[in-house]
């Protein structure tokens, strides 16, 4: 007896659709990653804002960026950020505004604390400066109007500024008659002052090159223009322990020497007279 063959299970049909199960795996994993983003992502602001506040106020620093929800993205994306405004300081930690002082008055003006003797002596200075001022415009007012020679008068000190014309030929550091006949009137009536008082003469230049035999720079030129001054007024009964001289050449300009006015203006010689200076 023959007995029959077992039939063969038949094949089942490939599932092609096996892919959605792994596909919604992933989707439900990307759905639980974006509700955990969107819920950091959406703290409580004001909370936010309150913690910011209080670490600014107690560390004094750059405020802390926060994101503007009103322009910013949500999520991942990125943010639009702005900053915390800082928030005024309260009354007890306000720091107390800067005052600049005032500049010292002089002492002369000061003189509620100087002692009695020695402020009647300043004022006795300052009365003697003052004296010999007034006739010295008297003396110099022709050439003063001609814009020659100016005076400029403080509280303890007196300068006379003269163009060089007045006084020399030009290049040289001979004075002219005239010049002798100026400064010796000059010389009197600083004589006159107490022998506390020290005069200096300074010289001063234009910047157009010199180079002679005798004045090889502008150097010599403004020195030799100053102890010239000097040496007359050491004739005139003026102490020497009183009197200096000092050159400037063309370093202390007063006008632009771009000009023959200016470069006129800043050939010149200054004497300046110095009360002693108060203890």
């Amino acid at each position: 007896m023959q007995i029959p063959a077992k039939p063969k299970p038949a094949k089942k049909p490939p599932n092609h659709e096996r892919w959605v199960i792994s596909y919604a795996d992933l989707l439900t994993l990307l759905l639980a990653l974006f509700v955990v983003l969107y819920a950091s992502s959406t703290r409580d602001k004001q909370k936010l804002a309150a913690e910011a506040q209080s670490l600014t106020k107690a560390f004094h620093g750059t405020p802390i960026a926060v994101v503007n929800h009103n322009t910013a993205g949500r999520g991942i994306m990125p943010h639009q950020i702005s900053a915390i405004p800082t928030p005024k300081p309260t009354p007890s930690v306000a720091k107390p505004p800067v005052v600049t002082p005032n500049p010292m008055p002089p002492p002369v003006k000061d003189e509620s604390h100087l002692p009695k003797a020695l402020s009647s002596k300043m004022e006795s200075e300052m009365l003697a400066l003052q004296k010999v001022e007034a006739e010295l415009k008297s003396v110099l007012q022709p050439l003063t109007a001609k814009n020659q020679v100016s005076m400029k008068a403080e509280p303890l000190t007196l300068t006379i500024q003269l163009n060089d014309s007045v006084l020399f030929p030009s290049g040289q550091a001979i004075l002219i008659p005239q010049a002798q006949a100026l400064l010796d009137q000059v010389a009197d009536r600083l004589a006159k002052l107490p022998s506390a008082f020290n005069i200096v003469i300074q010289g001063f230049t234009d910047n157009q090159p010199i180079d002679t035999l005798q004045f090889p720079s502008n150097w010599s030129l403004s020195a030799e223009r100053a102890a010239t001054v000097v040496e007359l007024f050491a004739t005139k009964s003026i102490d020497g322990t009183r009197l200096s001289a000092q050159g400037f050449a063309e370093f202390a300009p007063i006008a632009s020497n771009a000009t023959p006015d200016g470069r006129a203006q800043n050939r010149r010689v200054s004497i300046i007279i110095h009360a002693p200076d108060p203890p």
